[in-house]
C-alpha cells in the first residue's frame, strides 16, 4: 500500500455498491460510445440519405439531421463523464474497461457506423460518386478514427495526471465521495456538482474545449477545404454564412455537453460508498 493511500475497511454492502457503480460506468460508456453511435451514425444517417431527395420528407430530413448531430455530442460527453468518474475514483490501472470501450467506440463510430452507412448508401445509389472515391473516403474515415483515438488518449492522460494530484493532495480539489449530503435536494445537487472544490467542472470544461477544437478541425479539413476548392473564396455575406454554418453549433453544443458531463459525474460519484 502506498503511504498516501488510506486503509478503508469495506462492508459487504459497500463492496456491492462498488460493483454496481463499476457496472453502471461500464454500461454507460458501452451504450454512449458503441451502441447508440451505431444506431445514430449508421441507421439514422442512412435514413437521412433516403429522405434527402424526397421533397415530401424535407421536414423529416431536417429533423433527423439535427437529431443525429445532438445525439453525437450527447454520446461524446456521456462517455467522458463515465471515464472521468472512473479515473477519479479508481485510477487508470485498477479499472481500464471504460477507457478501452471509449477507444473501441472511435472505430465503431467512424468505421462501422459512418463509413458503413456511406458504403451502404453508395451501393444503393443514394450517393453519386466515382468508384475510385471509395478508397479516398475509406482513408478519410480511418484517419478520423485514428485522430479521435489520439484525442481521447490525450484527454485520458490529462485526466489521470490531474486525478493523481487530487488523490495525493497536491491541489485544493477534493475527491468527490468524501463530502456531500446523503440525499440532497435538486438545489443542493446542482450546487454540489458545480462546486469549485470538486474537479468535475474543470475536467468537463477542459474536455469540452478539446472536443470543440477537434470538431472545428475535422469540419475544416473534411468540409470547408473541399468546399473552398470547389467553389472558391466566398464573395458575399451569404456565401460566408453558408461556409460558416457548419461551425455554428459546435461551441454551444460543447458547452451544453460540459454541463451534462458535470452533472453525470456528480450523479455517478454519489453511487460510490462514502469514505469512512
Amino acid at each position: 500500500m502506498k503511504l498516501r493511500e488510506r486503509f478503508v475497511l469495506k462492508s459487504k454492502e459497500d463492496e456491492a455498491k462498488e460493483i454496481r457503480l463499476r457496472r453502471t460506468l461500464t454500461l454507460t460508456v458501452l451504450f454512449s460510445a458503441v451502441v447508440v453511435p451505431l444506431l445514430n451514425d449508421g441507421v439514422l444517417y442512412t435514413l437521412i440519405e433516403y429522405t434527402a431527395s424526397d421533397v415530401a420528407a424535407a421536414v423529416l430530413n431536417l429533423i433527423l439531421r439535427y437529431i443525429v448531430v445532438f445525439t453525437r455530442y450527447a454520446c461524446v460527453f456521456v462517455s467522458f463523464a463515465s471515464v472521468i468518474t472512473s479515473i477519479l475514483h479508481y485510477g487508470y490501472k485498477d479499472f481500464k474497461t471504460p477507457h478501452m470501450i471509449l477507444f473501441a467506440g472511435s472505430f465503431v463510430t467512424f468505421i462501422a457506423a459512418r463509413f458503413g452507412s456511406w458504403v451502404f448508401c453508395y451501393e444503393h445509389g443514394l450517393i453519386n460518386t466515382e468508384a475510385a472515391d471509395v478508397v479516398s473516403v475509406s482513408f478519410e474515415y480511418f484517419c478520423l478514427a485514428a485522430a479521435d483515438i489520439i484525442k481521447n488518449a490525450v484527454l485520458i492522460v490529462i485526466f489521470c495526471r490531474f486525478a493523481n494530484k487530487v488523490r495525493t493532495g497536491k491541489t485544493t480539489y477534493v475527491i468527490p465521495d468524501r463530502e456531500y449530503p446523503e440525499k440532497p435536494g435538486a438545489k443542493e445537487f446542482f450546487k454540489s456538482a458545480f462546486s469549485s472544490k470538486k474537479p468535475f467542472l474543470k475536467l468537463s470544461a477542459f474536455a469540452a474545449g478539446v472536443q470543440a477544437l477537434f470538431e472545428i478541425t475535422v469540419n475544416f479539413v473534411t468540409v470547408t477545404v473541399f468546399q473552398l476548392i470547389a467553389d472558391g473564396l466566398p464573395e458575399t455575406g451569404l456565401d460566408y454564412a453558408a461556409l460558416l454554418s457548419g461551425y455554428a453549433l459546435i461551441i454551444p453544443l460543447c458547452a451544453a455537453g460540459a454541463a451534462v458531463c458535470v452533472l453525470l459525474c456528480s450523479f455517478f460519484s454519489r453511487k460510490k460508498p462514502r469514505a469512512k
